[in-house]
């Protein structure tokens, strides 16, 4: 097994692959170009690229591969091979819906027929179980994505939405296999909260402080 851990550096929107041993690292810079992809892969998802603003998360899929997910919606696998995303899926947990004037205006009386776009939902939360081509996606839509990498590891695929049963931001995720070798399944803790854990800038309504056990059989 390499020597190495990658890390997100959110604002800078770049991801970071740090050879322990060697002291050096790999930086792979995330694009933020949203009217076109030249070079890179065929984007796929709901509609047009939203700006990026902060890249939070970050999974482990491979010793030559990892996810990134950010404040836009979107969720890019790469090869360490490659200085450019190996595919990404745009707005994977899809939109909020368009806030009042009055929630997204300073005015006190803001003027009518004002208004801003949906805005995406962020991913707030990204886990692999190591050495499969499992991984997991969360929001603040109640529920988990749950995805395979395909076997030529250039792309994923969903293998579907996991309903959680309560509201809040996917803070955590916590996956591990069940039996020997995972002969019995896959147990996933998902930690859940009113706000997201780096800061007070999304709060739920009505949301929940919980931890969350799922269990899965093998299908």
């Amino acid at each position: 097994m390499s020597e190495r851990c990658v890390s997100v550096g959110s604002r800078d929107r770049s991801a970071r692959v740090w050879k322990i041993v060697d002291e050096s690292q790999l930086v792979y810079q995330i694009p933020t170009d949203t009217k076109s992809n030249k070079g890179g892969p065929n984007p796929e998802g709901n509609g047009e690229a939203i700006p990026l603003g902060s890249v939070d998360c970050v999974a482990v899929v491979d010793e030559q591969h990892f996810i990134t997910g950010g404040d836009n919606g979107d969720i890019i696998l790469w090869s360490l091979n490659k200085k450019r995303p190996q595919y990404i899926k745009r707005t994977t947990h899809d939109f909020d819906l368009s806030p009042l004037p009055s929630q997204h205006s300073a005015e006190f009386n803001p003027p009518e027929g004002t208004s801003i776009p949906p805005q995406p939902r962020w991913i707030t939360c990204l886990t692999s179980l190591p050495y499969t081509d499992l991984f997991f996606s969360g929001s603040w839509d109640g529920r988990l994505g749950m995805w395979r990498v395909t076997e030529d590891l250039r792309r994923f695929e969903l293998v579907r939405w996991i309903e959680l049963g309560v509201r809040g931001v996917v803070n955590g995720i916590c996956v591990s296999e069940v039996g020997r070798r995972g002969e019995e399944g896959v147990r996933v803790t998902v930690a859940v909260g009113t706000e997201g854990r780096l800061g007070r800038w999304k709060t739920v309504k009505g949301g929940k402080n919980c931890v969350i056990v799922l269990e899965m059989g093998r299908e």
